[in-house]
């Protein structure tokens, strides 16, 4: 799956395509896709409305669990590679990291770079 920031003119955004939320959402377009593609997406929601609070689908996963509720397949586990990029607090691609776990991927991590 693929997403790019050229998308999202179509879902209302329409002005400042290369900042830290278009990032977010492109991720979150891009996670939602990806569960779509492997049969994940009524099963892992991800985050019903953006709060910037720390979500962990993993976590979500063990308590939906552990209240009985019937659940066959783990969710979708991903590496964030960042490359070459300076890893800075409040860089693009943390913003890109939240988009994707808020759009319901487990990728490890912790909130400590986020602005």
């Amino acid at each position: 799956a693929q997403a790019q920031s050229s998308e999202l003119p179509r879902y209302g955004l329409l002005a400042g395509l290369t900042n830290y939320a278009a990032a977010y959402a492109t991720a979150l377009l891009l996670a939602r896709r990806l569960l779509k593609q492997v049969g994940l997406e009524d099963i892992y929601k991800g985050v019903g409305a953006t709060t910037g609070e720390m979500f962990d689908v993993y976590a979500d996963y063990e308590a939906r669990k552990e209240k009985g509720e019937e659940i066959t397949r783990r969710p979708f586990k991903a590496n964030l590679d960042v490359g070459l990029v300076r890893t800075t607090t409040g860089n693009r691609v943390f913003g890109a990291l939240k988009g994707a776990v808020d759009g319901g991927l487990n990728i490890p991590h912790s909130v400590r770079r986020f602005p």
